[in-house]
């Protein structure tokens, strides 16, 4: 459990942090045309602007904090602050550092403003415009929420917001050079995004993509330890088919879901999911399930309780004989009929 909430505050506080950047970002841009009003004069859009800047730090320091303490990917605390320090989706890790470091060297410089000279302040001032675009693609690419509809309309709104602000600045401009750069680049790099976004994290088999570590993902073959301890069963994003049934239990506050299907590459392993909970909408409040890959009482069988449920996103902690695993389901349901991935990853002693 204190690793499930771990888990869901990393992925709450990265939400918020961007979030709050976003407005930061977008105050800032207005606030370069000292724009105003009677119901919002610059003294409080600049208040404003500084309170969102210091929560959204606030945000990532405990984002920060939480995915270090979090033991699933063993991120260590050098990883936060040194690009390419860590061996979990290195490259799309090392972007959220390096939006970190740049939000820091903002953050300091902004605390000694009274002591430095403004060309240097503004200059340094000037990275958090660097840094909203790389913490934009660090939740892409290493987010596990990317795929939900909800996540991605936040991540829609935000990047609307700073183009328009960024819009209605460049409008404002003499410079016709920097008028047609910026909005080349406004035209250019949201496209860049979403054919990012679509060819990338919402494609099946993206965890292993990323450089997710075989320690998390499981290996695809399987391997013959010592005698009597049988077959080492493990998966990583095998593609399955499989149909789903609802129905409705003896009372009318729950709900079960059943999932059940079979890998499409041999060797193929059958799988069955079940979960419960009161209805909400065509789907369920989830309150508890059990999961169950292969043959209960084989080498390659595993069973244990489902631990989490975000959208299509299933996890589950099962046990074999071959060990403990971490299952992870990512489903796609048309109708009665799912298909998706499902990978093994060893999470204990064997």
């Amino acid at each position: 459990m204190s690793s499930q909430l771990l888990w869901y505050t990393t992925r709450a506080t990265g939400i918020v942090a961007f979030v709050l950047l976003t407005g930061t970002v977008v105050l800032g841009v207005i606030g370069t045309a000292r724009a105003a009003s009677a119901r919002w004069p610059r003294i409080v859009t600049a208040g404003l602007h500084k309170n969102l800047a210091l929560t959204s730090a606030a945000m990532v320091g405990v984002h920060i904090v939480t995915t270090v303490l979090d033991p699933f990917a063993a991120i260590g605390l050098v990883a936060a602050v040194v690009p390419f320090s860590s061996d979990y989706r290195p490259l799309w890790l090392s972007l959220g550092t390096v939006a970190f470091d740049l939000l820091l060297a903002v953050l300091i410089t902004s605390l000694l403003r009274d002591r430095l000279n403004h060309r240097s302040w503004q200059a340094v001032h000037l990275l958090v415009y660097v840094c909203w675009p790389i913490a934009l693609w660090h939740a892409l690419g290493t987010g596990t929420d990317t795929k939900l509809p909800w996540v991605l309309a936040i991540d829609v709104v935000c990047l609307a917001a700073v183009g328009w602000a960024v819009w209605w600045r460049l409008t404002l401009t003499d410079n016709q050079l920097a008028r047609t750069t910026g909005i080349l680049a406004l035209a250019v790099l949201p496209l860049l995004t979403a054919i990012f976004v679509y060819l990338g994290p919402l494609q099946p088999g993206w965890a292993k993509r990323a450089g997710t570590p075989a320690a998390q993902l499981g290996s695809t073959t399987a391997t013959t330890p010592s005698a009597g301890a049988g077959q080492r069963g493990s998966l990583t994003d095998a593609s399955f088919t499989g149909h789903v049934r609802v129905t409705n239990g003896p009372a009318d506050d729950e709900r079960t879901i059943t999932i059940t299907g079979h890998t499409t590459a041999a060797p193929s392993e059958s799988f069955v999911l079940v979960l419960y909970g009161p209805p909400s909408g065509r789907g369920i409040k989830f309150s508890r399930g059990t999961a169950q890959v292969g043959k209960p009482g084989t080498p390659s069988g595993f069973r244990g309780p489902v631990v989490r449920l975000s959208g299509h996103a299933i996890v589950a902690a099962v046990t074999g004989q071959a060990g403990k695993r971490r299952a992870e389901f990512d489903l796609t349901i048309k109708g009665s009929a799912v298909t998706g991935t499902v990978s093994l990853a060893v999470t204990g002693q064997q």
